[in-house]
């Protein structure tokens, strides 16, 4: 298995451990967030990722983020997977993503997501996860 792959199993570990400090150091300084599928400007800088990492972890009780599958290139991955968490309130939020890491000198220079950002809003809204997202994660993951 690669390196990155291995690097990226890592940090989602550290995720479902709601580790913000784990998580970091699988980031270059320079990092380049893009965490909201366009809906805002990508987080830029490490610092600014931990502040925005701080801010999701206390809202977050249990994370079940995992993938279903990866492609390797070079230093970039594609990945496909399932940010899965229940918050503090209780709601369980499943979203399918699909996803762009680049990496240089080992670490993630840029990450981007892409995902139906109405699905989370409609979660948080006590709607639940509907049977075509349940069918979706319906599947082992990698």
């Amino acid at each position: 298995m690669s390196k990155h792959i291995e690097s990226l199993k890592s940090l989602i570990n550290a995720w479902r451990h709601v580790d913000v400090e784990g998580v970091l150091k699988f980031v270059h300084d320079d990092i380049s967030w893009n965490n909201t599928g366009g809906f805002k400007a990508p987080v830029k800088g490490k610092e600014n990722m931990r502040k925005t990492l701080q801010a999701m972890a206390g809202s977050i009780k249990e994370s079940r983020w995992r993938l279903f599958g990866w492609a390797e290139v070079g230093d970039t991955v594609w990945m496909e997977g399932v940010d899965e968490f229940i918050n503090q309130e209780g709601i369980r939020v499943a979203i399918p993503y699909a996803g762009v890491l680049e990496f240089k000198d080992g670490l993630i220079l840029n990450w981007r997501e892409y995902y139906e950002g109405r699905l989370i809003e409609q979660m948080l809204a006590g709607k639940g996860v509907s049977a075509e997202v349940e069918a979706m994660l319906d599947r082992p993951a990698a």
